[in-house]
């Protein structure tokens, strides 16, 4: 999971600091693919470790917090790649955007809650 949130603050630091360059896009699209990929093999991770020790699922904020990030960013990437295709780009872009500053939130939110779930901070 923390590989997956650098990877999503270096698409999301890419989309504002690089957007002049040329490349940018195509680094954003790559980081942010990384970072989703990373978020669902964690939930796949703590899903399977949970369900093997016989406990709750979702029975926290922290793992609340961390499905809201799963479908959030889900959201993103399917908003991010139809903006393109879309007859109203601006609707699709604004989502995008907005969905991406939530998902960022969130993610933070749960690495928080989640390292406060095992007492270190």
């Amino acid at each position: 999971m923390a590989t997956a949130t650098l990877c999503i603050i270096a698409g999301v630091s890419t989309a504002i600091f690089f957007r002049k360059k040329n490349i940018w896009l195509k680094i954003h699209k790559i980081f942010n693919l990384v970072g989703f990929g990373g978020i669902t093999s964690g939930i796949a991770m703590a899903s399977i470790y949970v369900w093997g020790t016989g406990g709750e699922h979702i029975d926290g904020v922290h793992q609340i917090t961390g499905l809201a990030v799963f479908i959030s960013s889900l959201i993103t990437m399917l908003a991010g790649f139809y903006q393109f295709k879309a007859k109203n780009k601006p609707a699709f872009r604004t989502t995008h955007r907005w969905f991406g500053r939530l998902s960022l939130f969130l993610l933070l939110g749960a690495i928080i809650l989640g390292l406060a779930r095992i007492n270190i901070i």
